[in-house]
Formats: C-alpha cells, structure tokens, sequence
C-alpha cells in the first residue's frame, strides 16, 4: 500500500465511524419533530436538520471520494452545538408566551436525539490532536452538550443525570479518537513498512541489473577484446595488425549495444546459436531443435556466447584433431544446451580463481539472465557444460 492508498484508507475509516452514528440519530431526531413537534421555531428545526442531511450526504460523498472528511464532520458538530445552545434562548422564548417546554417535554427531543451524533464526529474530529488536547476538547464538549441541552428522556428522573449523560457522551468521544487514532497510526505504519521493503527491493534490482551489466562486460571482454588483442600480438604482418585491432573495436562496439531485439523467435534463437558454434569452428557438430514461442534476447545472446566460449577453449587447450558437439533445444518454457568435447580435460575444483572463461564468461554470463551452467569435467575425460535458462 503507497502512502497515498493508506491515506485514503484512513480518511475512509473516519468516514465509517461516523456516517452511520449520525445517520441514524438524524432519523430519530426528524421523526421526533414529525410526530412530537418542534421545540421553538419550525423554521429553525427544518433548517437545522435540512443542514444537517445536506451535510451528511456531501460527507458520504467525501468519503466515497477518499478525499479529507474533516471539513464536512466538523460542520455536522457545528449544526448540532448550534441546535443545542439556541435550546435555552427558544425556551425562554417559550416561557414568555405560555408555551410548556420544561424537561420531559416532547418538544424537546428532537434536539436530544440529535446530539447522539456529536461524540463521534467529534472524537474523529480532533484524531491527530495530542492525547491531553483531545481529551480536554472531548471533555469540553461533553460540558456544552450535557450542560445546555436536554438529557434523553429514559435519563430524565434518575439522580445526577446530567452528570452522567456528560460522562457517557465524553466517555463515547474519547473512544473514538482512540479507535480512530490506532486505526490510522497502525496503518501508516505498515504503509511505512512496506515503502521500505519497496525500496530495498528496488535497490536489489538495481544492484542485480549493474551486476549482471558488469557480467556481460567481463565476459565480452574476455571472449572478444582480449581474443582479438591476443590475435594482434601474436600478428605477423601489417595486414593481420590491423584485422585485429578492428575486430578489438568492433567488440567493443558489441560490449557497449544492447540485443537489438528485446525477444526472439525460438527458430531464428537455434540458428544463432548455431551460427556461433560454427563461427569457431566449422567442424563443430551441432543439432539444437527449436520449439514454439520466443526467448529473451538477452537469453539468447548470452546461450550464444556462452557456446562459443566454450567452444574457443576447446580448442585453445586441446590438441588439433579433437571433437565438439553442441546439442539442446530452444523454446519459450527454457532453452537447454550440452556443449561436449573429447579432449584433455581439467580439474574442475582446481580451477584458477583469475581464470574468467568458465567462472565469467559462461558460468557469471548465464547467471547474469536467470539462468545457470553446470560443469563436469577431469583430466583425460573430456568436458561437458550444460546451459541452462531458467535456473
């Protein structure tokens, strides 16, 4: 989960809280003007309740939105303190013109119900406020509603009501800011989490990328540059000079090129790899089958080059007269080759740690494309080296 997705799970999570625990005192306090009446002006009770659906409604939008919710929550607690401290003014109002509107009466329990939506909206109101901040808010706030407005009828005669409505209503604040609170601290921090576990996986890539480039310069180099500054001292002639000092730059130009094509038919794979068996040596036997789909390119370069290095130092360390074979199949489920030979042979455990042909140019050259090479060989049995993609 980006950042950017954690934080519209949290603003959607203040939304769950307090869309549905103002919804329904909203329904309780309509049909309470419906059916009891309106404690003063029925003009001030269908404005506040029409601000207070019209409210509603754009904060479920919000929320739907992902978008910040705190605007329209803090405009559903202003319509409702509004409601609450304009109670004593209309009482009065109605104390003068004979109207009863002493606790217990009808009249006033619309607002009552009303106010059920406040410690909610409130407690995710002041979520990122400091603990001792929220809490003194929440308190405040359970002052002003229990203090100015009505206690819900089922609380009306029992002792020290309004004290214990305040302390259920800050009670009910407090415990939503908390639950609010963990809720989006929890997920910031497994947002943070994963950003870091995306990170350090993106600088593994890039590692593996530059190590798998630094591969396929070595093993170039090795294979190309070096063959062909090789071939240019031991030349003997103007002309074989020059021939190798093209070949060294054409090389490097090879080295600095990417495969031209990103995949490759697993027929026109087969010929390559043939045509660079044969490059070394046209008395190479090779038979590579081909099957359906495509390979990468890099794959197939790297199965290529790897062949024919294998093929070059067949035929360096050998005797003249001694045979190699090439043998697999190419297709897009893995490509599988067996390059063979009846010479000398080596002791594989034995092998020169500054010796890139096996290690880098076939071995590092097949590892650096997610593939791998296997090599079996002793002195006087001859070599095979299977290469292989996937590992």
């Amino acid at each position: 989960m980006s950042p950017q997705a954690a934080q519209t799970a949290a603003r959607r999570m203040v939304g769950a809280v307090v869309v549905p625990t103002s919804f329904f005192p909203l329904l309780a306090a309509i049909a309470s003007a419906l059916i009891d009446g309106t404690a003063g002006p029925t003009w001030w009770a269908v404005a506040v309740l029409s601000g207070f659906t019209v409210t509603l409604l754009a904060l479920t939008v919000v929320v739907v939105r992902g978008q910040v919710p705190d605007p329209a929550t803090a405009c559903l607690v202003a319509i409702t303190l509004a409601a609450l401290c304009a109670y004593p003014l209309f009482a009065h109002l109605a104390a003068s013109s004979g109207v009863a509107m002493a606790p217990g009466s009808d009249l006033t329990r619309w607002q009552t119900y009303l106010v059920g939506s406040t410690p909610p909206a409130f407690g995710a109101l002041v979520r990122r406020w400091r603990p001792r901040a929220a809490l003194a808010a929440c308190a405040a706030m359970a002052v002003v509603a229990a203090g100015v407005g009505q206690v819900p009828p089922p609380l009306l005669t029992a002792p020290l009501a309004r004290e214990g409505y305040g302390v259920s209503m800050a009670a009910m604040a407090v415990a939503v800011y908390l639950v609010i609170r963990a809720m989006e601290q929890s997920s910031g921090r497994w947002s943070t989490a994963r950003m870091a576990v995306l990170r350090a996986e993106a600088q593994a890539e890039a590692l593996a990328l530059a190590e798998a480039e630094r591969g396929r310069w070595e093993a170039a180099v090795h294979d190309d540059v070096l063959s062909a500054l090789r071939a240019g001292a031991q030349a003997t002639t103007p002309q074989e000079v020059r021939a190798a000092a093209a070949a060294a730059a054409a090389a490097l130009d090879h080295i600095a090129t990417p495969p031209a094509t990103l995949t490759v038919a697993a027929a026109v794979a087969a010929q390559q790899v043939h045509a660079a068996a044969r490059g070394v040596r046209e008395s190479v036997e090779v038979q590579v089958d081909s099957g359906a789909g495509t390979l990468p390119g890099r794959v197939v370069e790297a199965m290529a080059d790897a062949t024919a290095e294998l093929l070059r130092n067949t035929f360096r360390h050998n005797p003249p007269g001694v045979r190699a074979t090439v043998r697999g199949r190419l297709a897009a489920d893995g490509a599988y080759l067996v390059v063979s030979d009846d010479g000398s042979g080596f002791d594989v455990e034995t092998l020169p740690p500054g010796r890139l042909g096996i290690r880098v140019s076939v071995v590092g050259r097949l590892r650096s494309v997610g593939g791998d090479a296997t090599v079996r060989s002793s002195p006087a049995a001859g070599t095979t080296v299977e290469l292989r993609w996937p590992q």
